[in-house]
């Protein structure tokens, strides 16, 4: 019942001074993820927050700790339980935002702990493909030593080779053929 009138009571405040989704980065663990506070997000866990949760943007907190580039922080969501593969709403997993960056300790974090390498976002692209495009050849090769499949194309029916190829990235694409990959 209080819970109620505290949820109903804060949704009757005009939504131009707060929106009703603003009220979950009030969490702790919300809070500590975003200001990259490795201590708060390990005491938020230990507490019991759930590290599989969601900002108000719709971004899971992994996400929001990689996209940020903190390492400890991405460290400490998965050892709290964080799942690897949960995706924004765009259909990107940790794992393509830490391509993305080209962070090498992120990503091969993320295939410690079994990440998918085949997981691919509302466009088809894997963490492959952008890794390939954007000529992040450590993230490549690092994909590649966990097995993920050269030859996965997204919606435009281009895989990693072809865009490493248009890109002019030669060692990629040594490497994208060397792992059976084709346009």
């Amino acid at each position: 019942m209080i819970r109620r009138n505290v949820i109903a009571s804060f949704l009757a405040v005009p939504a131009a001074s707060v929106s009703a989704q603003d009220f979950l980065t009030l969490k702790p663990v919300v809070k500590a993820v975003r200001d990259g506070d490795e201590d708060k997000v390990r005491a938020a866990l230990l507490k019991g927050e759930n590290p599989n949760q969601i900002d108000s943007t719709g971004q899971p907190l992994l996400v929001v700790a990689v996209v940020a580039g903190n390492v400890a922080v991405v460290e400490t969501l998965l050892k709290g339980g964080a799942i690897p593969d949960s995706a924004d709403r765009e259909g990107y997993t940790p794992l393509h935002r830490a391509a993305e960056r080209g962070d090498v300790d992120i990503v091969e974090m993320l295939l410690r702990r079994n990440a998918r390498t085949g997981a691919q976002t509302r466009q088809g692209a894997t963490a492959l493909i952008i890794a390939s495009r954007l000529g992040f050849a450590e993230v490549v090769r690092a994909l590649l030593d966990k097995k993920a499949d050269p030859n996965v194309a997204d919606f435009t029916g281009r895989r990693a080779l072809t865009y490493a190829r248009q890109a002019g990235r030669a060692p990629i694409e040594a490497m994208l053929r060397k792992a059976g990959g084709r346009e």
